[in-house]
């Protein structure tokens, strides 16, 4: 019966070009249904129904599980409460809080649940409750005050959450002081699932939260047990405080067809501001998989692979673009791009003497296009590196219009580019690098130009330690290999550089 959740999810985190098709969600005969206007909900736009969802949360701990309808409306739920001698002085209140379940199906219907107006959001003082505005680093709990999370789903398997909005009205906060390392680092998310396996969430709009839009984490977890599947489908989490998607710890994440995006363009930001964070916290990621997904207009990176024990994602399909910040930081082994695009500058990349853990992209476009309105972050060229073994650009396009092509600093490392074409077109000062390689492994790769005609500059590719293979060429005439003066075009010798 409730088992029959966990295959069907499992058939769809199989084969990727199943993941759309498969599923089907299976609700046991014997589970048990709950309405939440059974419990006094009111949906009406008005009424803060947090007492309600909480005594439907209620039932379904009591039942081990079952079915949670929340028809179509617009709920005010989140409260805070003080207490004498309690602290901090502003606690928050539950709202759905599940543990230890298996078998969890919160249908919303097309609803939407909002954040109550005029919450403390960040540090305030424990016996007044006024706001304080301590030096950072600050991690007094009794001075903590967050507005908690809508959906906390821990410790189940079999879950099920779809067609819901989560809007965390976070316009509306009181602001406290900072809180934590950078930022406020304070409980405000859409939905955080701890320790859970076999979720599917889908049909999500979860935005303007103080932290994240969503958290998967699996506090713990090692790299030899069992998987903990998780499928997102159809999600958009933006404005954002913190990260449109925290993942910090699980073995199995499939994304598809979701959108996270604008993190720190509300009125709350936090560190790192991704769009994506890959940061195992006492655990591991392992397993990850995005497909047709976006990283858009992220104060922060567009994703961020950077400590941890994680990064083992693929992406397929996607697009990452830096307005601000970097498209892509990754400094974690296993993260592989294919047909992705990514708008402005990527940085570092992981070497490994093992192919399969180095960073790797095939068939993506790199350029530093505008984001219409927004601008995009160019950094010292559109790639980034500072070199390592294996690290593979395969059939990539990278096009620079205002910054250089590449600033590979690898020294004695091999970064690879394999049937690439790379268009310089960085109206730089004459007689300076419009790319810079060294450490490199160069075969089957055109370097051309965009410059107009008759262009009264000139300029060079900068080396240093580079296997040229076959197959590579330099149209010129403004660019030339080695040396802005007598460098090559055409046809590069196979040597070494």
């Amino acid at each position: 019966m409730i088992r029959a959740i966990a295959l069907v999810l499992l058939a769809a985190l199989a084969p990727l070009a199943r993941a759309e098709d498969v599923w089907q969600p299976l609700i046991p005969a014997s589970a048990k249904t709950f309405d939440v206007r059974d419990f006094g909900a009111k949906g009406d736009g008005t009424t803060n129904d947090s007492a309600a969802f909480r005594a439907a949360a209620q039932a379904l701990n009591e039942a081990g599980g079952g079915v949670l309808n929340i028809p179509k409306g617009a709920y005010i739920v989140g409260g805070q409460t003080h207490e004498d001698g309690k602290f901090p002085y502003y606690r928050a209140e539950r709202i759905v809080d599940l543990k230890g379940l298996d078998g969890i199906v919160i249908d919303g219907h097309g609803a939407t649940l909002r954040l109550a107006p005029g919450l403390r959001y960040g540090s305030f003082d424990k016996n007044t409750g006024e706001r304080i505005d301590p030096a950072m680093p600050f991690l007094d709990r009794d001075c903590y005050v967050s507005v908690g999370s809508m959906l906390s789903i821990r410790q189940c398997s079999n879950v099920v959450l779809r067609d819901l909005e989560l809007d965390g009205n976070n316009s509306t906060l009181v602001l406290g002081g900072e809180w934590g390392d950078l930022g406020r680092q304070l409980e405000g998310y859409g939905i955080c699932m701890y320790a859970n396996t076999n979720a599917l969430v889908e049909n999500i709009y979860t935005h303007h939260h103080g932290l994240d839009g969503i958290i998967v984490g699996w506090t713990g977890l090692k790299e030899t047990d069992p998987p903990t599947p998780h499928l997102l489908r159809n999600i958009r989490s933006e404005y954002n405080g913190r990260q449109g998607l925290s993942w910090v710890g699980g073995r199995g994440m499939t994304v598809i067809n979701s959108q996270f995006n604008h993190t720190q363009r509300a009125a709350v930001a936090s560190a790192p501001g991704a769009g994506l964070d890959i940061e195992a916290e006492d655990s591991v990621c392992r397993d990850g998989l995005f497909v047709n997904c976006e990283f858009i207009d992220n104060a922060g990176c567009g994703v961020v692979a950077d400590s941890g024990d994680g990064g083992y994602t693929r992406f397929v399909d996607c697009t990452m673009w830096g307005t601000t910040m970097f498209s892509l930081w990754t400094k974690k082994p296993g993260i592989r791009c294919e047909h992705c695009a990514l708008f402005g500058s990527v940085v570092h990349g992981f070497g490994s003497p093992d192919p399969d853990k180095a960073t790797q992209y095939h068939d993506c476009l790199f350029e530093d296009r505008e984001y219409p309105g927004k601008g995009v972050y160019r950094s010292a060229a559109v790639i980034e590196c500072g070199g390592g073994d294996n690290i593979l650009h395969e059939n990539c396009t990278i096009r620079a219009t205002g910054t250089r092509a590449l600033w590979i600093d690898g020294g004695e490392t091999r970064e690879i580019f394999r049937g690439c074409t790379i268009i310089n077109g960085f109206d730089t000062a004459d007689h300076e690098f419009v790319t810079l390689l060294r450490g490199c492994r160069i075969e089957n790769t055109r370097f051309l130009e965009t410059y107009p005609k008759a262009h009264p500059k000139a300029y060079y590719v900068a080396l240093g330690n580079v296997d040229v293979g076959p197959g590579v060429t330099l149209a010129g005439p403004c660019v030339k290999w080695a040396n802005w003066s007598g460098g090559l075009t055409g046809t590069v010798e196979e040597k070494q550089w």
